[in-house]
């Protein structure tokens, strides 16, 4: 399993402070992209390389609580 720490930035948060839903999966694709380099596997490098590209297929998400503007998420990525 992979652990990142992600800050929340007024970027990522609607007028109200709150992340925007996109951002959450943002934040995914981050944790995915660490998860593979922990593992050894560069995304550049496979794609120019190998010519292996990553696509998302589906996706669903269940929003449990909202995260605000400056917390500190944590995302946990493994297979």
């Amino acid at each position: 399993m992979s652990v990142l720490n992600i800050r929340v930035y007024y970027e990522d948060t609607d007028s109200g402070g709150v992340v925007y839903y996109t951002s959450y999966l943002k934040c995914i694709e981050r944790g995915r992209s660490e998860f593979l380099r922990e593992l050894g596997f560069e995304q550049d490098q496979l794609m120019h390389h190998q010519t292996i590209i990553f696509a998302v297929k589906s996706l669903s998400a269940e929003y449990l609580f909202p995260a605000k503007f400056n917390d500190l998420l944590t995302v946990h990525t493994k297979i």
